[in-house]
């Protein structure tokens, strides 16, 4: 097999007791499974699944609450709770007797796991804290301080310097000189990385943390009948605790003292995860979910979906809705349209938890939405593009006829935008004051209510009546962090593909938005050119207009359809 091909990370969903966990894997061979700590994700062994790949076939789970797995449905879920919530995982994929590495809070989860209905075949455990005295609650307090989004983004200072000092201190808040970690500061890009996890498992990030932490794993390592492997690198605060370990206790134990050097502490784990042939799921039978979340695989890269279930019974075919360069807009129309009908929101490529495609190109995104409603939908779907996505959605229907049923427009570029550089500006990132985190927070904020997002002038405020809530802004700012550099792409083949000739080719029914929004200066133009197109009156609460959207959709096709007006 082409080494580039075992080392090409995929991701996915299992539907575990009612919950989606969210994996990543590669490679080829017997498979292994990596666990992660807190308030990290699989995004944590991106690096070691490359090494670990030419030789097993690697899956990497996001616990329960952290990167893209839900959380556990408790008000305070114990270890127990997560260790039964992995194995429940593991047997959904059939890797109930695979090898498992696991890092610090994970190495809890999973010891508890083989004490109580562990199948695994070995336990690799990397740091694993056992504490003299269990924290008290008033320390939990203070070192899980809540994480909560607030509309201005003040916020956002605070979480990053959180984020620095949980890798300079032990505990993050005691800022002296006793209290420092001993190690290498992190590199740039990993830091980024610390800070994606932490913003991904955001209100959750506190839910294994916490259990951990008042969990004293002695008794577990006494009773555990798995071979286990306690290890830890001399840079590792919990290094001291391995003299901890109760190897004259329990046979099935043994302890690895390990340098600073990660090339030979990945080859330590690289060889200690061998184990006499565990077995290896067959990757095409694996369960996907097609409910609420999934991926869809292409040459191009992964295409990542949310699926809104319609909240009444209907017929009607579900609404791909499209925004750009976040799904900010498109998830706040999804949850109003539910109502009425069940609604698909992808990340375009080059956001969020979508692959960037190697050059923005209109049609390659065209290919991939095409091919997921193909996958997800037994009938045509209707299409909203919304905003600076627009264009994708008249190119989808131009390219791929015979896929979509009606397209609404809510907004759409002047055929003389502003340049992309104004649009989307590059963000670097910044490891001391976090100022990526703000510049993403306000360009979202901004844009919601008024257009262009950089145009304070009154004349370009929208009538939007409400900021979207913290917890949309939220979600919106964790996509773009997750593609920091790739997310102008869509909006970049959308500019591209925004000609006259594109929306002339438009041969469905068109209902295109009207109203003082300047959003929607272009929508005079778009009529003009639509062979099918109708003027729809916007409203400005999103609730009634998305009613009144789906009910003009509803009557695509009949003789009504020329009378609407909104």
């Amino acid at each position: 097999m082409d080494p580039c091909t075992i080392k090409t990370v995929k991701c996915g969903y299992v539907e575990a007791a009612g919950r989606l966990v969210h994996y990543r894997f590669c490679g080829a061979g017997p498979a292994v499974v990596l666990l992660h700590d807190s308030p990290r994700s699989s995004r944590l062994h991106l690096p070691l699944m490359q090494v670990l790949a030419t030789r097993y076939c690697v899956f990497a789970l996001d616990t329960a609450g952290y990167g893209n797995s839900d959380p556990l449905d408790m008000e305070e879920p114990a270890l127990p709770d997560f260790a039964h919530a992995l194995g429940k995982a593991l047997t959904a994929l059939g890797l109930e007797q695979a090898p498992i590495y696991a890092t610090h809070t994970s190495a809890k989860i999973a010891l508890a796991l083989a004490v109580r209905e562990g199948q695994m075949s070995k336990l690799i455990l990397d740091g694993l804290s056992i504490p003299d005295q269990l924290a008290s609650e008033a320390f939990l307090q203070k070192y899980m301080r809540p994480f909560a989004p607030e509309a201005t983004g003040a916020w956002l200072g605070a979480e990053w310097s959180r984020t620095r000092d949980m890798l300079r201190w032990f505990p993050w808040f005691a800022t002296n000189p006793q209290n420092r970690i001993a190690m290498e500061p992190p590199t740039p890009e990993w830091l980024e990385d610390y800070g994606i996890d932490l913003f991904s498992a955001g209100p959750h990030y506190a839910g294994a943390y916490t259990a951990a932490m008042r969990w004293n794993p002695l008794d577990d390592l006494r009773a555990v009948k798995i071979p286990t492997v306690v290890g830890a690198r001399t840079e590792d605060v919990l290094y001291p605790h391995l003299d901890k370990v109760p190897c004259t206790e329990n046979a099935a134990l043994s302890v690895q003292r390990l340098g600073p050097d990660r090339d030979k502490w990945a080859q330590w784990i690289c060889d200690a995860l061998s184990s006499p042939a565990p077995r290896k799921p067959a990757l095409a039978s694996l369960p996907l979910s097609q409910n609420r979340r999934g991926y869809l695989s292409l040459d191009q890269g992964n295409v990542h979906w949310e699926c809104y279930p319609a909240k009444v019974k209907t017929d009607l075919p579900a609404i791909l809705v499209l925004s750009a360069p976040s799904t900010l807009e498109a998830h706040c129309w999804a949850k109003a349209l539910s109502e009425h009908r069940k609604v698909l929101v992808p990340d375009l490529p080059g956001f969020g938890d979508s692959d960037a495609l190697s050059e923005p190109d209109a049609d390659q995104i065209a290919f991939a939405l095409a091919a997921l409603v193909g996958r997800l939908e037994e009938d045509a779907c209707d299409v909203l593009a919304i905003g600076l996505a627009a264009p994708i959605g008249a190119r989808m229907v131009a390219r791929h006829k015979g896929l979509v049923r009606a397209l609404a427009i809510w907004g759409a570029p002047s055929f003389d935008p502003p340049s992309l550089e104004t649009l989307c500006p590059p963000v670097a990132f910044d490891a001391l004051a976090g100022s990526h985190l703000h510049s993403f927070w306000h360009m979202l904020r901004d844009s919601a209510v008024q257009w262009p997002w950089f145009d304070a002038r009154p004349s370009s405020a929208r009538p939007a009546p409400d900021v979207p809530e913290a917890s949309e802004l939220h979600r919106a700012l964790t996509g773009m962090l997750k593609q920091r550099t790739n997310y102008a792409q869509p909006v970049a083949a959308a500019l591209a593909a925004h000609d006259p000739s594109t929306w002339q080719a438009v041969n469905v029914p068109t209902l295109v938005a009207v109203g003082h929004d300047p959003a929607m200066a272009g929508a005079a133009s778009l009529l003009d050119l639509l062979p099918n197109g109708t003027a729809f009156i916007a409203q400005q609460r999103l609730d009634n207009a998305a009613q009144a959207l789906a009910l003009a959709l509803q009557k695509v096709g009949s003789s009504a359809f020329g009378e609407i007006i909104g």
